[in-house]
């Protein structure tokens, strides 16, 4: 009974939530993300399903604890937003640094996904991640937990445009629990500019 209730609820707030970002302040932000691509921060161009994984090289390096760029980056935030949609994380411990609690859920979702549970997201966890990305509107893209937890809402270029190509910005994470809006700016790979 509670799986029938919670795929209902989720489908309902992703279907509430297309229709809620119709119109937004965040719209001024993203329009600059437009055809915008670049080593220092997250982008995605043609199939929606290999964006994350083209992330990897640019990054220059896993993500893991006690690794370069895992700290205080938009990265990482990113990275835990989804472990918060995957209800790995609570919302409160998205911060951007990549602690031992983000260690542990890494292995656990490496662990869900049949991947080597290392606790560092590298090429494969990156791409195994982007497979559960899925276009909520012309413009906006959603990642969802595999248990329908939560989900992950993202912008991807202009909102003027249909499936346009571009920067990332990262808007909101929903679990049961509640929404935290994430959202401001591109996702840097170096530096934090969303929370």
């Amino acid at each position: 009974m509670r799986k029938i209730l919670a795929v209902t609820t989720v489908t309902a707030m992703l279907t509430g939530l297309a229709t809620a970002l119709a119109v937004n302040p965040a719209h001024a932000a993203v329009h600059k993300n437009s055809g915008a691509y670049s080593a220092s921060f997250v982008d995605g161009a043609g199939a929606l399903t290999d964006d994350f994984g083209e992330q990897a090289g640019e990054l220059g390096n896993s993500l893991c604890y006690g690794c370069g760029n895992s700290s205080g980056t938009d990265i990482v935030v990113l990275w835990q937003s989804i472990l918060a949609a995957e209800d790995l994380l609570t919302l409160g411990q998205i911060d951007g640094d990549f602690g031992p609690a983000t260690r542990d859920a890494t292995k656990a979702w490496q662990t869900r996904y049949k991947l080597a549970a290392d606790g560092m997201v590298g090429d494969a966890t990156w791409s195994k991640a982007d497979d559960r990305l899925r276009w909520l509107s012309s413009s906006r893209v959603s990642y969802a937990g595999s248990y329908e937890s939560g989900a992950v809402v993202l912008h991807r270029g202009d909102p003027n445009l249909s499936q346009d190509d571009g920067a990332y910005m990262l808007v909101e994470v929903y679990r049961y629990s509640g929404v935290k809006s994430v959202g401001g700016s591109r996702i840097e790979f170096n530096s934090m500019t969303t929370l």
